[in-house]
């Protein structure tokens, strides 16, 4: 097993007293106390609200950091969906350019000057689709589509090095995945079992992870975790709960989901995967799902939704509370 000195490359040092600003992950041992500290994530993340995006709705194009956000398409209600883009700074919403094609339930990637949405449902076209567009930060660009016309896929990683998972065409579920490179789709690994209403996914081409879904006939409801390597996928710890369309953001050992719907409702909860199990985390202010969703291993971002009351526009940052713990020595 590696030592402290191989994973971040420096000693644990011998203090006397702990340092004053500790970096996350640094290990020391106070000889005051006696005791070996880590500074870290201590605990569980809460949920807080932010500011609204302009235009309610759901089923959007979205990723980024959770001060550098962009949202792009979706359902407003009512069968109708939009071409709309909003950007997100940390604190205020500006509108951004209009995607080529208004469609809902569309896989997002990337950042919000280096942007992927692929794939989802085209009310004008009454049709699946399988259209990807690149944004650069003020314009989106058609690019080739995916080899299948989809909504309801996982969707994670960079606008260079995407990925898309699953997903339905009305009733038909796939198991494929397939993967962006800057400039085409090529084919992946496919998932144990195909379905659709997967989470937004989260992670990078070469470690991500994809959880929950359904499949329509027989109607089914997932809770499976897999991770893929770039390759292949395995399976990983159960959500707590089935569920389909849930968000999510992080790297495959360190990452956050929330909210979802069953037949039976909508889900307010968030959970933590570390690699290995899902763990409860704080709950959103209401339940909801179809979420737009930005952030990273210790913060997140969700932006609109479908709500008991309909399509929402508002805005909550997740994050984890960072402190000093000890860690116990034997």
């Amino acid at each position: 097993m590696s030592g402290y000195n191989e994973i971040r490359g420096l000693r644990v040092k011998y203090l006397s007293a702990d340092p004053a600003n500790a970096e996350n992950g640094q290990v020391w041992y106070n000889s005051t106390t006696g005791n070996l500290r880590v500074e870290g994530i201590q605990g569980t993340g809460t949920w807080a609200s932010a500011t609204g995006m302009s235009t309610a709705r759901s089923g959007v194009a979205s990723d980024g950091t959770q001060t550098a956000v962009f949202v792009g398409g979706g359902h407003l209600g009512a069968g109708v969906s939009t071409t709309a883009t909003e950007e997100y700074n940390g604190s205020s919403w500006t509108g951004g350019g209009a995607m080529n094609s208004s469609r809902r339930s569309i896989g997002g990637a990337g950042t919000q000057t280096a942007g992927l949405a692929f794939g989802g449902f085209s009310p004008s076209l009454d049709a699946y689709t399988g259209l990807t567009e690149e944004y650069n930060g003020t314009v989106w660009t058609n690019v080739p589509s995916k080899s299948t016309s989809t909504t309801g896929h996982a969707g994670f990683g960079t606008q260079t090095a995407g990925l898309s998972a699953g997903g339905n065409n009305g009733p038909t579920v796939y198991s494929s995945t397939q993967e962006y490179n800057g400039s085409s789709w090529t084919a992946g690994g496919a998932l144990s079992q195909g379905r659709g209403g997967l989470s937004t996914g989260l992670g990078t081409q070469t470690a991500g992870l994809a959880y929950g879904g359904q499949r329509p006939t027989p109607s089914l409801t997932y809770s499976e975790t897999e991770e893929y390597d770039g390759t292949s996928w395995t399976a990983g710890g159960a959500l707590s709960t089935a569920k389909n369309s849930t968000s999510g953001t992080g790297i495959q050992t360190s990452g956050l989901a929330w909210g979802g719907q069953t037949p039976g409702g909508r889900f307010e909860t968030s959970q933590s995967y570390d690699g290995s199990a899902w763990t409860a985390g704080g709950d959103l202010s209401s339940a909801r799902h179809s979420c737009g969703r930005a952030g990273g291993s210790t913060s997140g971002l969700t932006a609109g939704g479908d709500t008991a009351a309909g399509v929402t526009a508002s805005v909550e940052e997740y994050a984890y509370p960072v402190g000093t713990a000890t860690v116990s020595v034997s």
